[in-house]
């Protein structure tokens, strides 16, 4: 499978070991994740990020909001539990995960992953007692639908 650049999950390999020990006939196995770990252990089998991207979140950009924004939204009466934030997000339903399962010294390379998604809006209040329900958009086509704007005038 990783000669595929197919991710390999501790999961897969339960179920593999799983499979044979059914084909053997052996009843007494049961695949736990401590027997998982020790086969991890002994062969030198470390998971690994195949892909990725990360973006930093400004700590100073954070900090002023909270700061500025947030004091100004507060001071306006308004209890956190009618404060809500809510944001899109892309839903990728067909990407294979990001971390494979494979021995210490074998290089890590990963295939072209599906971009199939769909755009989500999820939102809560400040509290986070109360969420709502999952908006479902569809496929972004390049939608200007939910670009970032100043609502509170900061």
């Amino acid at each position: 499978m990783r000669c595929k650049n197919v991710p390999i999950s501790g999961p897969f390999i339960i179920g593999k070991a799983l499979q044979f020990v059914k084909a053997l006939v052996y009843d007494e196995f049961r695949g736990s994740n401590e027997w998982l770990e020790k086969v991890k252990r002994r062969h030198v089998i470390m998971a690994k990020v195949i892909a990725g991207e990360s973006k930093d979140v400004d700590d100073y950009d954070s900090e002023n909001w909270i700061m500025e924004t947030l004091s100004k939204i507060l001071r306006n009466n308004y209890k956190p539990e009618n404060i809500f934030n809510a944001d899109e997000t892309a839903l990728f339903f067909q990407c294979l995960p990001q971390k494979t399962l494979t021995f210490k010294k074998e290089k890590c390379f990963g295939g072209k992953q599906s971009k199939a998604r769909i755009t989500v809006m999820l939102g809560a209040n400040m509290t986070g007692h109360q969420k709502l329900k999952p908006l479902v958009i569809g496929k972004k086509q390049n939608s200007k639908m939910f670009q970032r704007r100043k609502i509170f005038g900061g």
